[in-house]
């Protein structure tokens, strides 16, 4: 039986228009206005079964946008607020989800819907959509669309960054009664990691036209958008990076098949800061995995992955941080490339829900403690199903 499945989503996508010119019926590959830093907003459904997912035909809605003259409009507002609603109402958690490479903009809510369900649980669905090509192949073409894609990412960190400090900006204007008071949790996949990791960069560095503070006091109310001097609408960063800049905005921060360095959790200007984000991160990594330990590293020269063996040094890294090595838990037969584990593997499933429903780490069943906040993933021959999963 097919299940329908709204997908909200954030784009720094090229538009593509219909034959007017006005109305955006899809987005490409490339990175849209302003170099790529301009962000739309909208929502579109997927049809999820048991063998695949399919875009809805008809289902776009890009939110209304006019940022200049007297009738402003933020489609930011219209998504965020349809968010809070639900959330507040039907008091489910919202996951965001950021795809990797040689993912077209319909494949990306296909994939956001797709995981979802698969997980079984009940939550909304965000995405945010970076300029990636749907590569026709198994593989991205060597030197051609992954390099393409490693360096949209990389372009896209200013544009993610963008849409969590319109958030930002919409959740502190909320009056208390309008909280919401449900989790945010975010899983990267693949190089979704690397462009988060340039997002972590610009949320560290004051955009420019920023309002640096903003004074409240007990006889001032706090300005809608549209009356602070350019609420988060130009993202280019003008300062040194200051990791006290960084919010919390994440229950549950999920890497997954990390095309990151092994090292990023050392690195100031990788992602040794990240923990800052959320209340808990969780690596999950295989030497299996394909994509990372020779196409990424060997073919594309990027050194040791974070998802090909987890953080090189767990001693000297956040202790937020804990790593799960998924190699006995997957089967090559049923996905070649073990890069797709996180969405195919029933005991890979349950352990990411398990973390996302705040288990303690140490207290997450089928798992086997390996050193120092490292686990690894029993076979599923000795694993047993969680209940209702």
């Amino acid at each position: 039986m097919a299940q329908n499945v709204t997908v909200y989503f954030a784009t720094n996508r090229m538009p593509l228009t219909d034959g007017s010119g006005e109305t955006i019926v899809d987005f490409g590959s490339e990175p849209g206005p302003i170099d790529g830093t301009a962000v739309r907003f909208g929502s579109a459904q997927a049809s999820v079964t048991a063998t695949g997912s399919g875009f809805v035909a008809g289902s776009l809605y890009v939110a209304p946008e006019q940022l200049i003259g007297p009738n402003i409009q933020r489609g930011s507002r219209d998504i965020f607020e349809k968010l809070r609603q639900d959330m507040q109402e039907g008091g489910r958690p919202t996951l965001v989800v950021i795809h990797g490479f040689s993912n077209t903009f319909k494949d990306a809510i296909e994939r956001a819907a797709s995981i979802l369900v698969f997980y079984g649980i009940d939550a909304n669905v965000f995405s945010f959509t970076w300029p990636s090509i749907g590569s026709p192949l198994p593989t991205p073409l060597p030197y051609n669309d992954y390099f393409h894609d490693r360096g949209t990412a990389r372009g896209s960190g200013v544009a993610i960054a963008r849409t969590m400090r319109i958030l930002y900006d919409f959740i502190d204007n909320l009056p208390r009664r309008d909280f919401c008071r449900q989790p945010l949790h975010l899983i990267c996949h693949s190089m979704g990691n690397y462009a988060f990791r340039y997002a972590v960069q610009s949320l560290m560095q004051v955009p420019q036209g920023e309002p640096r503070e903003y004074v409240r006091t007990a006889d001032t109310p706090a300005p809608n958008a549209e009356e602070r001097p350019f609420p988060a609408l130009v993202a280019l960063p003008t300062e040194a990076s200051d990791s006290n800049r960084l919010r919390r905005t994440f229950d549950q921060i999920v890497l997954a098949a990390a095309d990151e360095d092994e090292d990023a959790f050392e690195d100031v200007k990788e992602l040794r800061y990240l923990p800052r984000l959320g209340n808990r991160v969780t690596v999950y990594h295989t030497q299996k995995d394909w994509i990372l330990s020779t196409l990424s590293s060997v073919t594309k020269f990027n050194g040791p992955r974070l998802g090909v063996n987890g953080p090189e040094n767990m001693a000297i890294i956040s202790d937020k941080v804990t790593a799960v090595d998924v190699s006995d838990a997957i089967d090559p037969r049923h996905d070649v490339q073990s890069h797709q584990y996180y969405r195919l593997f029933p005991p890979v499933r349950d352990d990411i829900v398990a973390v996302l429903s705040g288990e303690r780490q140490d207290k997450i069943t089928n798992r086997d403690r390996t050193d120092m906040q490292r686990y690894s993933l029993q076979a599923p021959a000795r694993s047993r199903r969680r209940k209702g999963r």
